[in-house]
């Protein structure tokens, strides 16, 4: 019986080693220090996939004190595999024999931070850039400053600490950090900063490239392909198990002493940047590693053009064509056959049916490029109007909208793009009527408006003020300003352009302009979600050049920003009346050259002027006149942008509702310039502790509303819990002592304008009804 026990022993031994010695041992190295960007190698090892394709993968951290190249360390074969920048296509460009097997942050999350006062990279000169030597070896920084005109002898370098805690205790004025997680540090500390991103100024790299040498790919080529596998079914893992992924990390990779709450803000950034919904995971887009090499030769950094044409040799296993479409996404497509698009008949420059029942327009040109992706037509079906437009999509009579702003209503029969057309809406007038510098001033005025427009119940709820009336379409709204029926038409920018060179030349003009911007996108039949990622993919495969030629060929405009034509017309007849007698003398003295330049120059100090002045208005347009903050005005605008944002990249912002306690008594007992000194030092408190990203305004009486970007729960509590205090210890001019209510919410999924400010004002109540001086946050 002992025999037996020591065999059965020695075999559980013996299997399992005999087991892990079949397993190929290979090295992958990381790019940086442990954290959530690489959870995905992570998950394959500790779930078991990379087991169960043979291989035993060690995951070594960057050293970042030395000074010799990840890249020459692959190439020398002293590791297997390595996580690296685009540097690795620069590289194989200059001739190293590199193969890029995967990419999996399709946006970089390298920026530059600066303080507060530092918002462009010229302003950059002359300030203290720690690392500001090797960030101009990164080819994104160098490409932005380059442009610029930006070197070395242009800021104080200081050696890089690698710490944030420099930039925080403001020793420097800019650094490199990563948005993914630094930035959660910057928000937390409550730091004023700007982000310089390079993206900005067209510098887009890959980020998170793995990669390994030709000797390794020819030697062991499905131990590259098994190892690519495994750790794309990794980071479809880590994506779908973030908290477990975390708690992995926290117990076995934590070597920065990161806290759950910052990785699982670092594991939501991560997210964003891979932009699952659009690539497939640890895909490669060779059009884009083409403009990232195209880039690299630009610079002068490769001067061997040779390998651009061998770039499949680069790329491990290139797929025939480039397809841009999932497996899931091509079945659907296969059994769908035919997709059928509507789009408003009438809507020139943007779109239209002509007489011959053909789409034409911009958003034509968009759907035959389109065209050329998909393997099954795009059929447009005819309506009359965009009332009938709307209905057949809320019919399922087509599966595509071309163009139209995503509102709540309609949100609850399509899904929606990204937005790929902005513009601002005017109001066109008589040519008789003077620009309108206030809004206030048409009150009662017939203002025309599409009917079922989306922007029709903001414009409604934002003036009230205007007396809107539907009209049919944009022509019939025209027509009755012509006419004198109505006073004014709101219509989109390039629209009115266009209708005033086709059709109504000197017959109309642009009055006044909005705030408010329409953001158009395409839109999907809600019950077929694989619409919206295939479009979401076509659409993002459009490049900025093909964007901008396309918008150019059909909007051609131009208009004049608001002015006060009161004082504008002073200033010109001013001018012209000191040119007029200039050049009548200049004509007796000077040659016709002479003449020519120094009116030329005259002209550019009248319009000096006048953007100056033009300035002015548009500071005055968007400030209380009294507190001198932002007023309601701009803080529609800004709430309206952040919740935007926030639907779109998760981020979250909060919104902090302050109103003065007891505020009427004030006013009784000192009157109301008293009342006004008070609101002055009111808003002096609140503005004093705000950060660059924060937005102060005055949202009527009493009332201040700040909304808090980037802000958690936590987070603006705290800022109330300060501005709180700080009132309650302010002595304020003959009045002393105040306190104030503050009411908080935090955005979440699905708020819109109207839900997000209702949280808000309930909160407010009800820290007045706990005995004011109080801030309660409500979700």
């Amino acid at each position: 019986m002992k025999t037996i026990n020591i065999l059965l022993f020695i075999l559980l031994f013996l299997i399992p080693s005999a087991l892990f010695a079949n397993k190929e041992q290979v090295v992958l190295q990381l790019s940086w220090l442990h954290q959530f960007e690489y959870a995905g190698y992570y998950a394959a090892k500790e779930k078991g996939f990379y087991d169960k394709v043979g291989l035993d993968v060690i995951i070594k951290e960057m050293n970042y004190l030395r000074k010799d190249s990840v890249i020459d360390d692959v190439l020398s074969q002293k590791i297997n595999f390595a996580i690296s920048y685009s540097s690795i296509i620069e590289r194989y460009l200059n001739g190293d024999d590199i193969v890029f097997v995967a990419n999996f942050l399709k946006r970089s999350p390298l920026v530059l931070v600066s303080q507060k006062n530092i918002k462009l990279p010229t302003d950059m000169i002359g300030k203290r850039f720690m690392g500001g030597k090797d960030a101009l070896k990164n080819t994104s920084f160098n490409l932005m400053l380059s442009q610029f005109n930006i070197s070395e002898k242009d800021f104080i370098d200081v050696p890089q600490s690698f710490s944030i805690d420099d930039f925080i205790q403001k020793k420097v004025d800019v650094t490199s950090i990563y948005l993914t997680n630094q930035t959660y540090t910057l928000n937390k500390e409550r730091v004023d900063y700007n982000i310089i991103n390079p993206e900005d100024y067209g510098a887009e790299f890959y980020v998170n490239n793995l990669f390994t040498s030709k000797t390794e790919y020819i030697k062991y080529p499905n131990r590259v392909k098994a190892f690519k596998v495994a750790t794309i079914k990794g980071w479809k893992y880590a994506l779908e198990h973030k908290e477990e992924l975390v708690d992995i990390i926290l117990k076995k990779y934590n070597s920065q002493n990161k806290t759950r709450e910052e990785l699982l803000f670092e594991a939501n950034q991560i997210e964003n940047l891979i932009l699952k919904s659009v690539y497939p995971l640890g895909s490669i887009d060779i059009n884009r590693v083409k403009r990232i090499a195209d880039t690299y030769i630009q610079l002068g950094i490769v001067k061997d053009k040779s390998r651009l044409n061998k770039l499949n040799d680069f790329i491990f296993e290139p797929e025939i064509n480039n397809p841009i479409f999932t497996k899931d996404q091509k079945e659907y497509l296969k059994k769908k056959e035919r997709l059928f698009l509507c789009i408003d008949p009438s809507w020139m420059p943007f779109e239209a049916i002509n007489e011959e029942g053909k789409h034409i327009g911009l958003t034509s040109d968009y759907f035959n490029i389109f065209r050329k992706e998909l393997k099954i037509p795009i059929t447009l079906v005819k309506t009359k109007s965009w009332t009938q437009t709307l209905e057949y999509m809320k019919s399922k009579k087509c599966d595509i909208l071309s163009l139209a702003m995503k509102t709540k209503e309609r949100e609850k029969y399509l899904n929606f793009s990204s937005a790929y057309i902005t513009s601002p809406l005017v109001l066109a007038t008589r040519p008789d009527i003077t620009f309108i510098d206030d809004l206030t001033t048409l009150k009662n005025k017939k203002i025309g408006i599409v009917k079922d427009y989306s922007f029709e119940k903001t414009l409604k709820d934002r003036y009230p003020y205007l007396n809107f009336v539907q009209v049919k379409n944009v022509d019939d709204g025209l027509m009755k300003v012509i006419k004198g029926e109505i006073f004014g038409f709101v219509g989109v920018l390039p629209i009115a352009a266009y209708k005033f060179k086709e059709s109504y030349l000197g017959q109309l003009k642009i009055a006044a302009k909005f705030d408010e911007k329409l953001e158009l996108s395409m839109g999907f039949r809600n019950d077929e979600p694989e619409l919206v990622n295939i479009f979401q993919n076509l659409l993002s495969r459009v490049g900025d050049e093909a964007r901008q030629f396309i918008y150019n060929k059909y909007v051609a405009i131009s208009y004049e920003s608001r002015k006060d034509y009161t004082i504008v017309w002073y200033i010109v007849v001013f001018f012209v009346s000191i040119i007029l007698v200039f050049v009548y003398w200049n004509r007796k003295l000077t040659s016709q050259k002479e003449e020519t330049e120094k009116l030329l120059n005259e002209l550019k100090i009248t319009e000096k002027l006048l953007e100056e002045k033009n300035e002015k208005l548009e500071k005055l347009y968007i400030t209380d006149k009294l507190t001198n903050v932002y007023n309601r005005q701009k803080l529609d605008a800004e709430l309206e942008k952040e919740i935007y944002r926030s639907g779109r990249t998760g981020y979250k912002f909060s919104m902090i509702m302050v109103d003065i306690d007891h505020f009427k008594e004030t006013n009784d007992e000192y009157g109301h310039q008293v009342g006004d000194i008070v609101l002055v030092e009111f808003a002096e408190i609140l503005g004093s502790d705000l950060r660059q990203m924060d937005v102060l305004g005055r949202w009527g009486g009493e009332e201040f509303l700040i909304i808090c970007p980037h802000t958690e729960k936590e987070g603006a509590i705290i800022k109330a819990e300060e501005l709180r205090k700080a009132i309650e210890d302010y002595n304020f001019t003959k009045v002393g002592k105040k306190t104030a209510s503050f009411g908080i919410t935090t955005y979440k999924q699905g708020d819109t304008e109207e839900s997000v400010l209702s949280r808000a004002d309930k909160a407010l109540y009800e820290a007045k009804a706990k005995g004011r001086n109080k801030a309660v946050f409500l979700l």
